[in-house]
């Protein structure tokens, strides 16, 4: 008699698909947008496109709700960028096309610029999968999975993926907006080199708000600027 863990290592090894990384093109799999119209990512080619997965039954108010808030705030700072936004349903037998507009109407989702998307469900399990995103159901309508935020740039090539969802729009939308072409914002540029200096002292990526990291970042800048005058003063 095979043991559970026997079966699950078993089914993992039946069911393993590569993982994409950075500068691996996106697979032309195919989707179906919350107005009812197929599409692949790859006919997303000459925008930069922010991708991440979700639910809409999920209840969990820090999870797939918390991703699409903030799906929400990069929408409204997108601008004349050309950066399109990508949520996919991974409850694809519940979130029909006319769920999924219902649901992005909540949050606001312009159809031309933030595209909700669902399809066959073995599409959407091997999209998820090529993504690193795992995925269990503990009951009907509850689904346990893990999370991360995947940047693509205009030829449909992964430029950067962010596990987990402590991620910021404005982090998300500079890495984006470099990839077409458009400089980010002094401010996000600031925000930028000190998550950068945060991760390197050991810190977690997007822990911090972009604002407490512009607050600490002008406290540095303070700080440096009296050392230097102290000094300037000292010499004379």
């Amino acid at each position: 008699m095979v043991n559970a863990l026997t079966l699950a290592s078993a089914l993992a090894v039946a069911t393993f698909v590569p993982l994409l990384q950075p500068g691996d093109t996106i697979p032309p799999i195919p989707l179906v947008d919350q107005s009812g119209h197929s599409f692949s990512v790859a006919q997303l080619r000459g925008d930069a496109v922010v991708l991440s997965f979700i639910y809409t039954r999920c209840a969990d108010r820090q999870m797939c709700p918390l991703v699409s808030s903030k799906f929400e705030r990069l929408q409204q700072l997108i601008g004349t960028a050309r950066v399109r936004l990508l949520e996919i349903t991974l409850d694809p037998q519940f979130d029909t096309p006319r769920v999924l507009r219902t649901y992005g109407q909540a949050y606001g989702a312009q159809t031309n610029r933030w595209t909700l998307a669902t399809g066959a469900p073995a599409s959407i399990d091997e999209l998820a999968a090529r993504m690193g995103i795992a995925t269990r159901w503990t009951r009907p309508g509850a689904l346990i999975h893990t999370e991360a935020a995947i940047v693509v740039d205009p030829e449909g090539r992964i430029v950067q993926t962010i596990d987990g969802n402590a991620w910021t729009p404005e982090q998300l939308l500079a890495t984006a907006r470099a990839t077409v072409g458009s400089a980010p914002s002094p401010l996000t540029r600031a925000v930028l080199w000190l998550t950068a200096a945060i991760e390197s002292c050991g810190g977690t990526r997007g822990a911090l708000s972009a604002w407490q990291m512009l607050a600490i970042l002008l406290l540095a800048i303070g700080a440096i600027s009296i050392v230097f005058f102290r000094a300037f003063r000292g010499a004379r």
